[in-house]
């Protein structure tokens, strides 16, 4: 009997504490343009959500996935898809001028700053990384992708708007690590400045 009671004893699989993804992130004058504008909008719209962060504020761009732990090799062969990418690339604008809530669910929904012609560049920037990575680590990426900075998260929702243009030269491609539920700020793995 205990022989056959241990074949059903298994331990639960190991929480994932790991996230990784590719981004691009803003730089100073534009992170201090977003956190002004995200304390606006939460006042405008009666929002009683928390702004992110500032070093947290970023663009998302492809993601590798979430993690019991460090992949070491899936870093590697992604990290070769972004060396390609970033080594064709030139550094470019981007403009974000249109405020909105996405979405998401009924509740904790993302406040987010995207725009239209201002992040076209972001468009291809993400199809070539995502074709790199396809290619050298088997991960796929949506199809679809709306490039944008989440403010804040809230209940309440916000219509698009739009607002002053938040504008920065994207120079560099970073891969992030989210430690996932640890209240801890992302550590940026490896840089690929273009």
């Amino acid at each position: 009997m205990s022989e056959q009671a241990s074949l059903f004893d298994f331990e639960p699989p190991p929480k994932n504490t790991d996230r990784l993804f590719f981004a691009v992130m803003p730089d100073q004058h534009a992170i201090t343009a977003i956190s002004a504008l995200a304390a606006e909008l939460k006042t405008q719209h009666g929002m009683t959500g928390r702004p992110i962060n500032d070093l947290k504020l970023h663009v998302t761009l492809c993601v590798l996935g979430d993690f019991p732990g460090m992949p070491d090799a899936l870093i590697k062969s992604a990290s070769k898809a972004a060396a390609l990418v970033a080594d064709s690339t030139l550094p470019f604008k981007v403009s974000f001028d249109t405020a909105q809530t996405f979405i998401t669910g009924p509740r904790h929904r993302p406040l987010v700053l995207t725009g239209t012609e201002g992040i076209v560049g972001l468009n291809g920037f993400y199809k070539n990384l995502a074709t790199a990575l396809l290619k050298t680590s088997g991960v796929r990426s949506p199809a679809s992708y709306t490039p944008h900075v989440t403010m804040l998260y809230d209940d309440v929702t916000a219509a698009p708007q739009s607002v002053a243009p938040v504008e920065w030269t994207v120079r560099e491609l970073v891969l992030l690590h989210s430690h996932i539920d640890q209240g801890r700020p992302y550590t940026i793995l490896k840089r690929w400045p273009f």
